[in-house]
């Protein structure tokens, strides 16, 4: 007699506390869509009205022609691709690509509503950790910088891949999409391992992991040819990409869990390191939380969305003193997804009491969307109130990221309104005299010293952002006193708040300048100005009189 093979008996797909409570009230899909829609863009418009990153300043750069486009397949869909395909659609106008950001953020939120419910959340837990994920402020540099779709577009690619994966044709449309999230950034190169352990704990991991090994094995393989193609042309080369193994370890361990979890501080990332005692702190609470969520029984979601988010974060540790906000982006997806496994379990405590389980559904979606509206609520206070911080030096915004941005936002206005098209060679006056060094990070006004350096022609690259920016500006310099020659070119001069005054042309705009000076109540550096001038121009009448001006002022100023 023989006996018939034995088969394998498929998993059983993981069932939400919920599911096995009896019939449950749910909203219909399109208003979980429509919710968490509106959840995006009611929190993420604050990036709508602003203006570039530096970071998207040096695309438009490479744009133009004035930079060179990187010859590798390393980030080329985030770069090359996106820039080359946007760039003649939108030129250099900001609400376009950040509401393309907005689109591709809104596009991951549904998506990782619907992984959450495919690795096992109930609809409501999905709901919230997608909600939290739509409505997290510390998307706001990410969502900012056009240069940042690279993380967007790597979350785009890695959900869809996981939501494809499955044995026989969508593996390979799975493969592809995880290779364009690794041609976005390569950093989510880990992320889809985490899958393996959203397996219900019965031993199907293995299971789960023989069915995930093609796309697994074919994404290391991808991103591990593109981390060559960036390291052989020198992309991943200097000190952008050094890399240390040391105490910095520990400290961007404790940056990024702490930016993480908190929920007070509207620019988290102002702070160059972590303050006191957190420094050791908070990795050790991340530490203790992950233990915990890996070793306790039937939580595979809890465990899937822990590993995802140290997944993530993984590639950008050995970083040292170069960890930014926009680095949390994939990781806080890993976060919604603890989130819905945590609101799940209180759930599944709270459904074993109730004895009316369709009225503990309506109660957990009207819990839900009360937390989601506070939640939502706040974070839109927190970003408002970074919009409105600024420096008490000067009239420059608090934060460092939109600091760079309107001093750049600014001086390119200026000079794109003063030239109205027509082509001119630019000249930027900051007199030394009378400048301080600001620090561009921390925005502190430094002493007088013999080497400075200043903001606006940092920002504006030494003029390049301005050329690519200002097409009809053929040429650009920064000078700091006075200089003969550049007859005919446009002359402007940088105010304290990096506006630009028109001056005119040279060389009469040198007159003008000495005016400027004397009417602001600088009279020594008029009259060293003009003596200078004068110097070599001894004709000029104007500039004759007004050093008389300047002479008399300075005589008979207090001393």
């Amino acid at each position: 007699m023989t006996r018939a093979p034995a088969t394998r008996k498929p998993a059983a797909p993981v069932a939400s506390p919920l599911a096995v409570a009896g019939k449950r009230f749910t909203l219909p899909p399109w208003a979980i869509v429509v919710s968490l829609l509106a959840l995006t863009l009611v929190v993420q418009r604050h990036t709508l009205h602003q203006y570039f990153a530096l970071d998207d300043l040096i695309m438009f750069q490479q744009a133009a022609g004035i930079r060179p486009w990187p010859h590798t397949l390393w980030r080329w869909l985030s770069g090359w691709a996106w820039f080359h395909a946007v760039v003649p659609l939108w030129g250099h106008e900001p609400f376009p690509y950040h509401a393309a950001s907005l689109v591709l953020h809104a596009l991951n939120t549904l998506l990782l509503y619907r992984l959450a419910r495919r690795w096992g959340g109930s609809s409501v837990a999905a709901f919230v950790g997608a909600g939290l994920f739509a409505a997290s402020r510390l998307h706001f540099p990410a969502l900012f910088a056009a240069s940042s779709i690279g993380e967007l577009l790597s979350l785009t690619g890695t959900l869809a891949a996981l939501l494809l994966v499955a044995p026989g044709p969508r593996m390979a449309v799975a493969i592809a999409a995880i290779a364009l999230a690794l041609s976005a950034k390569e950093s989510v190169l880990l992320v889809p391992f985490a899958a393996v352990l959203a397996a219900p704990p019965s031993g199907a991991w293995r299971e789960r992991a023989r069915t995930l090994a093609p796309l697994l094995v074919s994404g290391v393989l991808i991103g591990a040819g593109l981390l060559l193609s960036g390291r052989g042309s020198g992309r991943l080369g200097g000190p952008a990409y050094a890399v240390s193994l040391g105490a910095n370890l520990f400290e961007n361990v404790a940056r990024l869990f702490g930016w993480t979890v908190d929920l007070i501080d509207p620019i988290p990332d102002l702070h160059a390191t972590t303050v006191g005692a957190a420094h050791i702190v908070l990795p050790i609470i991340a530490f203790m939380l992950t233990l915990f969520a890996l070793r306790k029984p039937g939580a595979p979601l809890l465990r899937a969305g822990a590993a995802w988010w140290w997944l993530a974060v993984l590639p950008v540790l050995p970083l040292p003193g170069r960890t930014y906000l926009f680095y949390l982006y994939v990781p806080l997806a890993g976060a919604g997804l603890v989130a819905a496994a945590l609101w799940d379990a209180v759930l599944g405590w709270r459904a074993g009491r109730a004895r009316d389980h369709r009225s503990s559904g309506r109660a957990a979606w009207v819990a839900a969307f009360a937390m989601l509206v506070l939640y939502a609520s706040w974070s839109d206070v927190l970003l408002s109130v970074r919009e409105d911080l600024r420096m008490a030096a000067t009239d420059w915004p608090l934060d460092p990221v939109l600091r760079k941005s309107e001093i750049a936002r600014r001086g390119i206005g200026d000079v794109d309104a003063a030239l109205a098209s027509q082509h001119a060679r630019v000249a930027i006056l900051i007199p030394a005299s009378i400048s301080h060094d600001v620090d561009l990070g921390s925005g502190q006004v430094s002493a007088d010293t013999p080497v400075k350096r200043y903001a606006l022609e940092a920002v504006l690259d030494e003029g390049r952002t301005l050329r690519a920016m200002v097409p009809a500006a053929d040429s650009v310099v920064f000078v700091h006193d006075y200089e003969s020659g550049r007859d005919g070119w446009q002359y402007f001069l940088s105010r304290s708040d990096s506006h630009l005054v028109p001056l005119g042309q040279l060389p009469a705009a040198h007159a003008r300048f000495v005016q400027a000076m004397l009417s602001s109540g600088f009279a020594p550096a008029a009259l060293d100005y003009a003596n200078k001038a004068l110097a070599d121009r001894p004709g000029d009448a104007s500039l004759r009189a007004l050093r008389e001006q300047a002479a008399a002022a300075v005589s008979t100023a207090p001393r």
